[in-house]
């Protein structure tokens, strides 16, 4: 881990500057720059969400195992967005309240492009496009009302049907990794329908826990009725298992070590 920088901390206009211009950058795709001018003026503080920690480039990078890749979702993945926006089948599958997409495509580009270039405090979300192991398109992965002070967030999951065996799987067991180890966050959570037993049997098997039904939570404007939702969640310390490790080291091809970096 770098050392901090020497030098008293700027002041609230001269931060506000150097965050405006960190944004600029990273709106132009210019990552490690972005996290070098914040550091320049804060130094390399990595405790878990302080600002260099926000941007180091890694939030930005494409994380990549023998089986599949995640890659976060911007500007150019539009196309994909709209193909996945129109599989009715797969928005059930991924997130059945999911807001429908601008029908200008300029609007939709920079709603990616902002949210791209956005810090966890600001968006509290992360976004990435699920690939195979050529690079394909595959799905989804989000992580949402992702929670800087609790270290935990809500994951979303979908891969088209036609998606390599096994693929939905590799993406979560990379994302433990990413986020447990490399991010050190401590709680993940998934909601889950009843209807959709074959989703909460693949959550289960990953080592989440059942942690209770929310009655009537959510509006079906489909129905005109209140569902039900199933929270199911997984710590740091559990996500780790022998089960999962041989998971990780058959689909992905990685040691994971003897468990989460605290």
């Amino acid at each position: 881990m770098a050392e901090d920088l020497p030098g008293a901390a700027p002041d609230r206009e001269s931060l506000e500057a150097v965050l405006r211009q960190a944004f600029r950058l990273r709106l132009d795709g210019r990552i490690e720059a972005s996290y070098q001018t914040v550091c320049a003026h804060l130094g390399a503080d990595l405790r878990v969400g302080s600002l260099p920690w926000q941007h180091h480039p890694r939030f930005w990078s494409d994380i990549r195992a023998r089986s599949c890749g995640l890659s976060r979702r911007g500007p150019a993945d539009l196309p994909f967005l709209r193909k996945l926006w129109s599989d009715r089948t797969f928005l059930r599958q991924f997130h059945r309240q999911a807001p429908e997409l601008p029908d200008s495509d300029r609007r939709l580009t920079e709603i990616l492009r902002q949210e791209f270039a956005a810090l966890l405090q600001d968006s509290h979300a992360l976004h990435f496009i699920v690939r195979d192991r050529k690079g394909g398109a595959r799905g989804l992965l989000s992580l949402v009302d992702l929670s800087l002070q609790h270290r935990k967030a809500e994951v979303l999951l979908g891969v088209l049907p036609d998606a390599p065996f096994g693929l939905a799987t590799a993406a979560m067991l990379m994302l433990f990794q990413f986020y447990f180890k490399a991010l050190r966050f401590h709680k993940l959570y998934s909601l889950v329908y009843p209807d959709n037993p074959r989703s909460l049997a693949g959550t289960l098997h990953l080592g989440f826990r059942i942690e209770g039904r929310l009655k009537e939570e959510v509006y079906d404007a489909s129905t005109g009725g209140h569902l039900d939702l199933i929270r199911t969640g997984l710590l740091a310390e559990d996500a780790f298992t022998p089960a999962n490790r041989r998971l990780m080291e058959r689909l992905l091809r990685t040691s994971t070590g003897a468990g989460p970096a605290r």
